[in-house]
């Protein structure tokens, strides 16, 4: 499991250390959620840890940019990224953009 550079975190979430090595294992964690970037569907998508290791997602190579405790929080904490990133003068219909850092070009300029 790929987790973004820069991971959101929900308040409620107490232990990150387990929280993370229990998803690199593939092990579900009761009431986590993730906010997970899908790059073939150009989406963010809310799932539990326990739908996110089901046969349905297992290939789809989603990457980690998120997790709260709750799906309540899950959606809290995806408003927030969205605030972020408009905030920031991000791109609104690129979600990469929003949870990936700007990669330099040749140039050494900003893409």
């Amino acid at each position: 499991m790929e987790f973004t550079e820069e991971l959101y975190v929900g308040a409620s979430v107490e232990d990150l250390g387990t929280v993370v090595y229990s998803l690199r294992r593939r092990i579900p964690v009761p009431r986590l959620y993730c906010i997970v970037f899908f790059p073939h569907r150009n989406r963010l998508e809310i799932l539990s840890s326990r739908e996110l290791f089901t046969a349905k997602y297992q290939e789809k190579n989603g990457v980690i940019a998120g997790v709260a405790m709750g799906r309540k929080e899950a959606v809290e904490l995806l408003c927030y990224m969205a605030e972020q990133a408009a905030a920031e003068g991000r791109d609104m219909t690129a979600p990469q953009s929003w949870i990936f850092p700007a990669q330099k070009t040749d140039g050494g300029e900003e893409c």
